[in-house]
């Protein structure tokens, strides 16, 4: 099995910290070649760091988010000498546990593409900050069509819509079938808000993901008991002193400004998949995921 992954980071202090050493590292375990991008200003000490672990380093402008970052590597590979592409990011902490199982079982999978976990958030997605590509996707040419329309949007919100939302709808509307690790369908429906690994991480890490996101640790947007998201992490033999994420002072957005907000992107999806095709999609993926887990 050829795997690459690229690793797209940033990171405000302009440091390859610790935890992003670890993630680099475990990926090496399950993939031929890790290739690392990165829009923060890195000294050579920093780069210094990856030396060994990763195949190429590529520093670049903070434009276009991760999407950015994936779009300038991928032009550098050919993709049809892969057998599976990791697109991965800093957005994370882990992995809590080896990823070689994680591959394994998810080989059971006939998906096309897979990732750690999925959300509703503005339209059902597989969440990128761990996405896998599968042979009949990189040798489709239908990647490398979507990366070369990537812009690079300055605003958050709109790189999440058009790309990590964008890019789930573009596959299935090529007939290309997902999975994940951990669906929100796997939760109960009082459960399936927006984001599971900022409301409930342990449910998560419970599910068979090993990650846990920076942004629960560093603003904890719900509130979540972070001494039992800590304990979980070590119980698994994930060292603490990995975390150098520093906890900022809770922000409070407004309601009204947050529904204004998702009402401008969702009328922004009228070229994607029609309900009924996503629905089936997500439908074929959960019936694939019970055959494989009682068969």
């Amino acid at each position: 099995m050829r795997r690459v992954a690229i690793f797209a980071h940033y990171d405000s202090q302009d440091r390859v910290k610790r935890y992003v050493i670890h993630h680099l590292s475990a990926l090496r375990e399950v993939c031929s070649e890790v290739h690392f991008a990165s829009t923060a200003k890195l000294s050579v000490d920093e780069l210094a760091a990856v030396d060994g672990i990763v195949a190429s380093q590529h520093l670049s402008e903070n434009k276009g988010y991760d999407f950015g970052m994936w779009r300038r590597v991928l032009a550098t590979l050919d993709l049809g000498d892969w057998d599976e592409l990791v697109l991965t990011n800093s957005s994370v902490l882990g992995p809590l546990v080896s990823l070689v199982p994680v591959f394994r079982s998810m080989q059971e999978s006939t998906c096309d593409f897979w990732g750690m976990s999925d959300n509703l958030d503005f339209e059902y997605h597989l969440q990128s900050y761990f996405l896998v590509f599968r042979k009949p996707i990189l040798h489709s040419g239908h990647l490398e069509a979507f990366f070369s329309s990537v812009l690079p949007y300055q605003h958050k919100e709109q790189t999440i819509l058009s790309y990590e939302v964008g890019l789930t709808h573009f596959l299935l509307d090529q007939g290309f079938a997902p999975d994940v690790v951990a669906s929100v369908f796997d939760f109960d429906k009082r459960l399936r808000r927006s984001n599971a690994l900022l409301y409930a991480p342990i449910a998560v890490i419970d599910r068979g993901v090993p990650y846990v996101k920076a942004e629960l640790l560093r603003d904890n947007p719900h509130q979540v008991c972070l001494a039992a998201v800590r304990k979980r992490m070590e119980a698994l033999g994930y060292p603490w002193n990995l975390v150098e994420i520093e906890r900022r002072p809770p922000r409070r957005l407004l309601p009204g400004s947050i529904n204004r907000l998702r009402f401008r992107m969702r009328r922004r999806f009228q070229s994607l998949p029609s309900e009924l095709r996503l629905r089936a999609a997500v439908l074929a993926m959960l019936d694939n995921r019970n055959r494989i887990r009682h068969p």
